[in-house]
């Protein structure tokens, strides 16, 4: 997570993105409750006993207000994927995708949703050549 957060620090144009501390410990237990909590999994790519990339994903729990304006469908979200940077390119980060996929699928979901830090072209064309498209932007202005 400490990594991982690194990463997203050093591609924000905004510089609004910083690793405090102890960051991995409090965001690797928040992640550990939502996949708890989503009925989730975490899949984990090793190399000598050193994890080099991981993935997490829930299955989301459509809420009342949500079924107003859309139809009921099961669906899953992935939440974190992280590849270390020597490992990029290798294939590991489409077979966590793959996994995870399957996982969902076994799990009634009709559809997965990922969300993209803006700056991270490399990640957002990741997906892209995996077949998702994009469905929203979120969009700032800085004053």
């Amino acid at each position: 997570m400490e990594r991982f957060q690194e990463y997203l620090v050093s591609i924000d144009p905004l510089h609004r993105l910083r690793k405090t501390f102890n960051y991995g410990q409090i965001y690797t237990k928040d992640f550990l409750a939502k996949i708890k909590k989503g009925r989730g999994i975490i899949f984990v790519a090793e190399d000598g006993g050193k994890i080099v990339a991981f993935i997490g994903g829930i299955i989301s729990q459509q809420i009342t207000l949500d079924l107003i304006g859309q139809k009921p469908i099961q669906s899953g979200r992935i939440l974190e994927l992280f590849v270390e940077q020597d490992y990029r390119g290798s294939g590991i980060g489409k077979q966590l995708m793959e996994e995870m996929e399957r996982y969902l699928k076994k799990n009634g979901c009709k559809y997965v949703f990922v969300e993209v830090f803006g700056p991270n072209e490399s990640a957002h064309e990741f997906y892209k050549r995996l077949g998702y498209t994009d469905r929203d932007y979120d969009m700032q202005k800085q004053l």
